[in-house]
C-alpha cells in the first residue's frame, strides 16, 4: 500500500467527466448562488447541534453523510447529487467553525 496517496474524500457528485461540470456549477450556485429561501434544503442548526452532541461517532465526515442522507429520505422532492453534496459542505464547515 502508498502511503503517499491521498485518501479519497466521499462525495456524493457524479465521477462521469460528462456530467461533472454540470454538477460542480449546480453546486456552486447552491453554495454561493442562491439565498437560503431558494436552496433545496433547509438547515435547523439547533437539531443539528443537538444531533452532533448526542452522536457517539468520532469522525466528522461520517455525521455528515448520515446527516445528508437522512435528511434527503425524509425530504425527497429537491434531491439531487448536488443538493446532497452542498448541505453535506454546509453542515460540516458549520460544524468545523469556518
Amino acid at each position: 500500500m502508498n502511503k503517499n496517496t491521498p485518501a479519497l474524500i466521499p462525495s456524493f457528485l457524479t465521477n462521469e467527466p460528462d456530467n461533472l461540470d454540470y454538477s460542480i456549477f449546480q453546486l456552486n450556485l447552491y453554495l454561493n448562488g442562491y439565498g437560503e429561501l431558494h436552496k433545496p434544503y433547509k438547515i435547523d442548526y439547533n437539531t443539528l447541534l443537538m444531533s452532533f452532541h448526542f452522536w457517539k461517532g468520532k469522525d466528522i465526515d461520517e455525521f455528515c453523510q448520515d446527516q445528508t442522507l437522512g435528511y434527503f429520505l425524509l425530504n425527497p422532492t429537491y434531491d439531487s447529487a448536488e443538493a446532497r453534496e452542498a448541505f453535506c459542505i454546509e453542515i460540516r464547515e458549520f460544524l468545523m467553525g469556518i
